[in-house]
């Protein structure tokens, strides 16, 4: 058993809130599962709404009802997996308001608190991790990976290397003529109004490497996964081109009894596009033969977004609050960041359609107070070009996807003082595993608690 680390830390939180759930009715929801692609299960959820639900497959008691279920599940707060600082969730915005909104006390605090480093890895049993390949049902044919989406997906990818023994590969580094020449695009368009009329949604992107330059020892091909990227806010539609291109670069075909498991999610999927999205995702996906693997949103903490912004608009004089944060708490209210705050994931759940999910919207929800810039908690996920670039049609005024999908502006020099906190992301990939292994089972500790001290 890995060691937990029990700091009985003396931060406190606040209990979670309700959601109001938009209703959806089932037939409306895809053609393929109308054809029996994906198999609608009764809905076991308990009465009232959660802000963070466990209500697929269990009831109250913590016995599955499922047909096929295995009887009382081992899990329990004494066997489960967690990280080892203990906590949460840390009550960001009270915290940022003692400490003035500077964010850089706040994260010396949780630092002194004992939110370092080696105390937000993933801990808990070794029997309770699942393996990479445990949805594999035949012995022969190869397993591959494929990641596709944002900085969520590029966190997923570099978990699954670690569970894997493999090493991590992050985005390419720029170099300045790099940035010149991006800066250069940006002028050109901005002086042209047919550039402009062209309306386009896209960002520059990094790159990042498919593969490392060799396997070191216990790390085997089937251990590395594959990462395409694709921005939600500029296309609705998944690069299925790519994913094929992709399998066949790799040489594997469900065809012939490969496992491919693709993973799908985006942090900036707008809300009104969220379902429709998802259901198309089903479908193509569905075609292709591959196993399915979505990610529900992350939590975005508009407090830690407003202080480490590079936007000023000043501060309220009674409050002594930023007014930035006022912007960036209405934006998220109104649907225009969150990518639909688990809502759309919910209301597909409560009319009885199972897909494997992650549930990132309920780690990142319970274990909140880490994230770097509001969104990630380790920051190397997040690409360098998203920093304070501006799109490649023109600069865009602050807070409007006029162009691009508008990404909050991030002080580089805080990502030295922020923890990372990397378990987290084990802890979404576990989480995207079971949902394919063992979608009864509840292996993770906040589901055992109200708050996680």
């Amino acid at each position: 058993m890995r060691p937990a680390l029990v700091a009985g830390l003396g931060l406190v939180g606040t209990p979670v809130f309700g959601l109001n759930v938009v209703q959806l009715d089932v037939a409306d929801l895809s053609p393929s599962l109308a054809r029996g692609g994906f198999s609608p299960s009764r809905d076991t959820s308990s009465g009232g709404v959660r802000q963070t639900p466990e209500e697929l497959g269990f009831s109250e008691d913590g016995l599955s009802e499922d047909a096929d279920s295995y009887g009382s599940s081992q899990f329990g707060e004494e066997f489960c997996l967690d990280i080892g600082a203990k906590g949460f969730p840390i009550p960001t915005l009270n915290m940022l308001r003692a400490a003035n909104w500077d964010v850089s006390t706040y994260f010396a605090q949780l630092q002194g608190a004992g939110y370092a480093e080696d105390a937000l890895q993933m801990t808990g049993p070794d029997a309770a991790m699942l393996k990479s390949d445990c949805m594999k049902e035949r012995f022969h044919g190869k397993t591959k990976h494929i990641f596709v989406g944002d900085s969520q997906m590029m966190a997923l990818r570099n978990a699954f290397h670690r569970l894997n023994k493999c090493p991590e590969i992050w985005w390419s580094n720029h170099t300045q003529k790099d940035i010149d020449d991006m800066m250069g695009t940006v002028r050109r368009n901005s002086d042209s109004k047919a550039a402009v009329m062209t309306k386009s949604k896209s960002r520059f992107r990094s790159r990042a490497e498919q593969a490392p330059d060799k396997l070191p020892r216990g790390c085997t091909e089937e251990g590395i996964g594959s990462f395409i990227n694709w921005d939600g806010f500029d296309s609705q539609q998944l690069p299925v081109k790519q994913i094929k291109m992709e399998m066949d670069l790799v040489g594997v075909s469900p065809a012939d009894g490969d496992l491919v498991v693709v993973w799908i999610g985006s942090n900036f999927i707008p809300a009104r596009h969220r379902m429709s999205t998802l259901l198309q995702s089903i479908n193509q996906l569905h075609e292709l033969k591959v196993k399915m693997v979505w990610d529900s949103p992350t939590f975005q903490d508009d407090a830690i977004m407003t202080a480490t912004t590079t936007y000023n608009a000043g501060r309220d004089p009674n409050s002594k609050q930023p007014i930035a944060y006022n912007y960036i708490n209405q934006r998220k209210k109104s649907g225009q960041i969150g990518s639909n705050e688990y809502r759309t994931e919910k209301a597909l759940f409560d009319q009885g359609i199972e897909i494997p999910t992650t549930k990132r919207w309920q780690i990142s929800n319970r274990y909140r107070g880490l994230q770097c810039d509001g969104i990630h908690t380790d920051m190397r996920a997040r690409d360098p070009l998203y920093y304070d670039l501006p799109c490649p049609m023109g600069e865009q005024k602050w807070g409007q996807s006029q162009y691009c999908n508008w990404v909050e502006p991030f002080k580089a020099e805080l990502r030295a003082v922020c923890p990372e906190a990397s378990g987290l992301d084990d802890l979404v990939l576990q989480s995207g595993l079971y949902s394919m292994c063992a979608a009864h089972e509840q292996p993770f500790c906040y589901s055992y608690t109200e708050r996680i001290r």
